[in-house]
């Protein structure tokens, strides 16, 4: 992926869904339908936290890919700049307690300097312990003339920032990433290049291959907490669904008809299931909910229920449930 798109995925991440309004004003809550527990979404450029029937703002701009931990305890989160982003952690009081890169050069924003000393790290997951935070970021700057960005590959990160590689494809970029109960991975690889669709690969054992019956293009992958199935966006026709299907492999099965959903979560239990989608006539993203049956038979939803109006949540952020 060359510096322009990259930039181009920053800039949507950091900003509303489409149809938001330019400036990043917003009221100070949100009011929708009752949902259990805490969801965090990307809202006007910050990040918000829904409890209840309402949602107020938990991290002022510019702050997007948000995600609790196990406990629910702290947020893993991305700050995106000019030519570059970081990984950072808050406690459950919206107060930074870690900055786990530092990707953002003195360089002045435009400068060939900055150009050649600014990376990226995005889509945080927290390993189960809690030890540490998996994210896709560059092992070095860019590089050649004219500037060539290293592939993002997928790094370890302790609570003090150390970094350890984990899996690195040199005709890929790697994104969005699952953590399977035995530690394995579920990942979003885009092969580099013009026409690369994003596809889902299983990490095991430091060897990565197609999961077996996913579609093509998928992408944001979501885990059940008993860690049997996943479910994930498809596109489709310029628009995408959702889709599930064992962690193991298989028949992928479809959840939705809607034509612009993705973004699943699962409840902490298991029960319910999260996801955004564009209603018809609707001016950006908002929330929908399901609740799931899931056996030795197969996977299926009810009727999805929306449960948010004219939220326009950035889909691309993503959405983390807890308790």
């Amino acid at each position: 992926m060359n510096r322009c798109l990259i930039l181009l995925l920053l800039l949507i991440t950091a900003c509303a869904a489409p149809g938001a309004p330019a400036t990043p004003t917003a009221p100070a809550t949100l009011r929708g339908d009752e949902m259990p527990g805490r969801l965090l979404f990307s809202h006007s450029g910050g990040i918000w936290l829904w409890e209840g029937r309402t949602a107020h703002q938990v991290l002022a701009p510019p702050a997007t890919q948000a995600v609790f931990d196990s406990a629910g305890e702290r947020i893993a989160y991305v700050v995106p700049r000019a030519g570059a982003s970081d990984v950072l952690v808050a406690d459950s009081a919206s107060a930074t307690i870690a900055q786990l890169t530092r990707n953002d050069p003195a360089a002045p924003p435009g400068s060939i300097e900055r150009v050649y000393a600014a990376m990226w790290a995005l889509y945080p997951t927290w390993l189960p312990d809690g030890s540490g935070v998996l994210a896709a970021a560059q092992a070095a700057p860019p590089a050649g003339d004219p500037p060539a960005d290293a592939p993002l590959a997928i790094f370890r990160y302790d609570l003090t920032g150390q970094r350890q590689l984990v899996f690195a494809d040199p005709n890929a970029q790697l994104g969005r990433i699952a953590v399977l109960p035995a530690g394995e991975l579920i990942v979003v690889r885009t092969p580099l290049g013009s026409d690369g669709q994003q596809q889902l690969y299983r990490i095991a054992g430091g060897q990565a291959a197609p999961l077996p019956g996913a579609p093509v293009p998928a992408y944001d992958p979501a885990l059940s907490p008993d860690g049997r199935w996943l479910v994930f966006a498809v596109g489709i026709n310029g628009g995408s669904d959702l889709y599930a299907m064992p962690v193991t492999g298989g028949s992928a099965v479809r959840l939705t008809d809607l034509g612009t959903a993705r973004a699943p979560v699962f409840s902490p239990d298991g029960a319910m299931l999260a996801f955004l989608a564009i209603p018809p006539g609707g001016r950006g993203f908002d929330l929908y909910l399901a609740g799931v049956t899931a056996t030795d038979e197969g996977f299926q939803i009810e009727p999805p229920r929306r449960i948010s109006t004219n939220f326009t949540i950035n889909a691309d952020a993503g959405l983390s449930w807890a308790p």
